[in-house]
């Protein structure tokens, strides 16, 4: 069981609780928690398949942004925060451990669209901050080794598929 495999079990605990207090889920919810299950079968299949797990995170993030927002609102921070450390640890535990936690994050605009990328894995050269400017894309720096890239859903999109191609060895376009 991957890292990924813990974090869907625990949102899909954290998404049944919630409906089981009369909370509604939006449907794309469900939608993307299945999506990543299904990124995470393949790369379960092929632990090779760095695009799966590439194109999983941001449907496991959007999951869990998307519960924790519900769970905030409706019954308050401590409780959020306490399913929010519940996920961390759940990203922790399984097979190498290697996955980063999605967080809740604070100062992105609403309705945009996030994606973590660990930075020595993509370092940010001026090619790729040429095409943060280009597609409109906004860049916060945490302490934690992570960069995360927001704005709308298609320019993240674009920009994920440019920075693939840069670590498949490709240039850029």
């Amino acid at each position: 069981m991957t890292s990924y495999d813990n974090a869907c079990k625990k949102l899909d605990e954290l998404m049944v609780e919630l409906l089981g207090k009369g909370f509604e889920v939006p449907q794309h919810v469900f939608e993307d928690l299945k999506s990543a299950r299904n990124l995470i079968g393949i790369y379960r299949a092929d632990p090779t398949e760095l695009v799966s797990v590439m194109e999983s995170s941001p449907y496991l993030q959007s999951v869990e942004m998307n519960l924790l927002s519900i769970a905030e609102t409706g019954l308050g921070k401590d409780y959020a925060d306490g399913w929010q450390r519940i996920i961390i640890a759940a990203y922790h535990e399984g097979a190498g451990g290697g996955a980063k936690a999605g967080a809740f994050v604070t100062g992105i605009p609403k309705g945009d669209y996030w994606i973590r990328l660990k930075t020595s894995d993509v370092p940010l050269d001026e090619e790729l901050e040429g095409l943060l400017g280009e597609l409109n894309l906004s860049t916060k720096a945490p302490d934690d080794g992570y960069l995360l890239v927001h704005g709308t859903k298609d320019n993240v999109k674009i920009f994920l598929k440019e920075i693939r191609k840069k670590v498949g060895g490709e240039e850029l376009q």
